[in-house]
This record gives structure tokens, C-alpha cells and sequence, in this order.
């Protein structure tokens, strides 16, 4: 390596992600329901005692199962509304819901064909007795694979938080792809393999960590956000690596991408997080 290179080396070794702040307004709040007018508002008002953090100044918008017909009538609604936020619950309209496989193709369409931000809850009819309002959300993780310069996600993260309460900033480094790349590199002869696997693991873990002390940094300037914010990297790619973090961490709400087409997203594994984590409230951007 040059004198050059190695210039260039520290130059852009010292150059990090740093976090740019942006306040998530949500003051339409559309929920999607299929339940009937008492045990609908009764969902609605289960949602603004979790959701207590978004504070008195939102309009609430129920859809009961008489508002809308098919998937095609539910889209003109939410188009009609251009709400800040849309909630419902996986398998709304069918009874699937005794089956843990999917979340329904109106969550489908909600996610994958509109921008609007999809809150997924726990299903009334699977969990009637809606536990979930009781916890707020004092807990919040954002995951991802790719958490640095992922401003969003750590917006809607920070949004949701109450105060007193903790942001977990979670990436998770694919483990697997980490390994196929250092069995190329110990084909090689020109590089040294075990400085290799420490280095680039080094500095893979190192790029999210910094951004999240950058997230920290601007996040305590803000004179109304007192949460802890709590770096979570780590190396995985199994869907259960994800679970565990979850569950390790008690979370109220987890917080993540979900279109295929986003390279900051979960991709394939944030549908099979959708539809396996059943008893969490989940954000998905």
C-alpha cells in the first residue's frame, strides 16, 4: 500500500454517518378495523392509551367493518384521508387469524402499495382482552441491517418514545455474508485472512455504533426527547437471531422497514418478522 492509500485510508476512516433530526408530525391517525361500532371505538380507545405519547392534538379516524368492502374500496379510503399514520391488525376481515402464515391482504396492499406508515397490533379477535394498552411504549427498538444514515427509521423511532422511556438502535451485521466474503479472501494470497476477518468485522460494527452516538448526540439536543438511546450491534442473519433481540429486550414496539425495493430494509426477513411476531405492536416504514 502506498503512502497515498493509506492517507486516503485514515482520511475516510475519520469520516462517519452523522444523524440528521427531523420531527414526525402525526395528526391524522387512520384505524382500520373489522369490528362493530362499540368493540371498534373500544379498539381505537385501547390504541390512544398505548399510543399516548403521540399526545391530545391527533384526530382519530375508526373504520368499522361496515366502512369499506374489498381491498380496492379500503385503498380509496386511505387515499381519500391521507392520514399521518394507519393502524389495523394482521388478517383484518378473515378469519386466518387463527393461523400464524400472513397478515392478510389488506396489510398486504397497506404495506407493500403505499407510502403511508402501517402500525400492525396485536388481533382483537386472538387478543381480546388488549394487554398491550397497558405498556405504552416505554420500550421502542428500530431494527435493521443497514441502521447507518437511516435517519427515518431512527425518526419514527425516537417519535414513539415516551420520555422516560428507551430506544433501542438495533443493527444487525449479516453474519452469513460476512463469512462467504473472508472464505474468498482466504483464497487469496495477497491478503492476510485472520487480519482480514478482524479488521473488516471491526469496522463493520463500528460504522453503526458511530452513527449511533451521533443519533444520541442530536437526538439530547432536542430539549423534549429525555429517552435513553441504547446501541444494540450485533452479527446474525436468522430469523431467530431477531426474535431473540426482541425478546431479550421486552419490547412495547418494534419499529422497521418493509418494502423489498428499500436497501436500508429487512428485506425477505421483515414479512416473516411481521407474521411471526404476533404479540408486539410493530411500525412498519
Amino acid at each position: 500500500m502506498t503512502l497515498v492509500d493509506q492517507f486516503e485510508s485514515v482520511f475516510r476512516s475519520a469520516d462517519r454517518r452523522r444523524y440528521k433530526y427531523t420531527w414526525v408530525d402525526v395528526r391524522e391517525v387512520l384505524v382500520v378495523t373489522d369490528l362493530e361500532a362499540t368493540e371498534a371505538q373500544g379498539f381505537t380507545d385501547n390504541l390512544k392509551r398505548f399510543l399516548v405519547e403521540l399526545g391530545e392534538d391527533v384526530t382519530w379516524t375508526t373504520l368499522e367493518n361496515e366502512d369499506y368492502g374489498d381491498v380496492e374500496a379500503l385503498v380509496a379510503k386511505v387515499d381519500e384521508l391521507q392520514p399521518d399514520l394507519i393502524v389495523s391488525y394482521r388478517n383484518v376481515r378473515y378469519s386466518t387469524w387463527k393461523w400464524p402464515y400472513s397478515l392478510g391482504v389488506y396489510l398486504n396492499v397497506l404495506t407493500r402499495e403505499t407510502d403511508y406508515p402501517v402500525m400492525v397490533m396485536p388481533n382483537p379477535h386472538e387478543r381480546p382482552d388488549m394487554s398491550w394498552a397497558k405498556y405504552e411504549t416505554d420500550t421502542v427498538m428500530v431494527l435493521a441491517d443497514h441502521l447507518t444514515g437511516d435517519d427515518r427509521l431512527v425518526d419514527y423511532g425516537a417519535r414513539f418514545t415516551r420520555p422516560s422511556g428507551k430506544l433501542y438502535l438495533t443493527h444487525v451485521e449479516d453474519d452469513a455474508v460476512f463469512d462467504r466474503y473472508i472464505e474468498v479472501i482466504s483464497k487469496l494470497p495477497s491478503i492476510d485472512t485472520d487480519i482480514a476477518r478482524e479488521d473488516i468485522r471491526e469496522r463493520l460494527l463500528k460504522e453503526p455504533r458511530d452513527y449511533v452516538a451521533t443519533c444520541r448526540e442530536v437526538l439530547a439536543e432536542q430539549g423534549h426527547l429525555t429517552h435513553e438511546v441504547i446501541p444494540v450491534v450485533v452479527m446474525g442473519h436468522r430469523l431467530g437471531d431477531y426474535v431473540k433481540l426482541i425478546e431479550d429486550h421486552d419490547v412495547d414496539l418494534l419499529v422497521f422497514h418493509t418494502k423489498e425495493e428499500d436497501d436500508l430494509a429487512l428485506h425477505g426477513k421483515a414479512y416473516s418478522l411481521a407474521v411471526q411476531i404476533r404479540d408486539i405492536p410493530i411500525l412498519m416504514l
